[in-house]
């Protein structure tokens, strides 16, 4: 006789729902996906500015499918938000990575890749400043960019974006200070 699997509960813990996924109850993978989508498909937009919003709901499900598989390691001591950007940022740089190997064949081949850049009608002081932000944070270099938005949008401390990312505290705060002064420098 086959066991149901377990009905998701909204107020279970992040961790019992890992321990849950980590035993293959895909069940548990729901509840997940409901807390943390929006954060992954936030940070994947902003990770890279010229990504549109379905290529972002769409590595936001690569994300999940990832943390399903990466499951089983995940320690209960560890902050799941931060495995979880951890994933992110590593499937993002993927991602930008087959984007250039495509673009540098395109040029080879005389191709061109279309980017449809997205048009606003509001010209507001607000909107401008935000897109003056973006623009400075798309030429930080993209270690740089991780970091900075992984600490200031995200809300992670350093030992936790060194933790996601698989480096030492250290080269985090070396990043984060290259990327303000930089972030300064453009913005003034």
């Amino acid at each position: 006789m086959h066991e149901l699997a377990k009905a998701p509960d909204s107020r279970e813990s992040d961790a019992d729902l890992m321990v849950r996924l980590a035993a293959g109850d895909v069940a548990a993978l729901g509840p997940l996906h409901g807390r943390y989508a929006r954060m992954v498909t936030s940070l994947l937009l902003r990770l890279d500015g010229g990504r549109d919003l379905a290529e972002a709901e769409d590595l936001t499900q690569e994300v999940f499918l990832t943390l399903m598989e990466t499951a089983p390691r995940y320690q209960d001591e560890q902050r799941l938000k931060a495995w979880i950007c951890g994933i992110a940022a590593r499937t993002s740089q993927g991602r930008r990575r087959r984007s250039w190997r495509r673009r540098g064949l395109l040029a080879r081949e005389g191709g061109t890749p279309g980017m449809a850049l997205p048009t606003t009608g509001a010209e507001d002081e607000r909107l401008d400043a935000r897109r003056k932000v973006g623009a400075a944070l798309d030429l930080l270099p993209p270690s740089q960019r991780e970091v900075m938005i992984l600490h200031a949008v995200e809300g992670l401390t350093g030992e936790e974006i060194a933790e996601a990312l698989g480096m030492k505290a250290n080269a985090v705060w070396v990043r984060l200070s290259r990327a303000r002064a930089r972030l300064r420098e453009e913005l003034s």
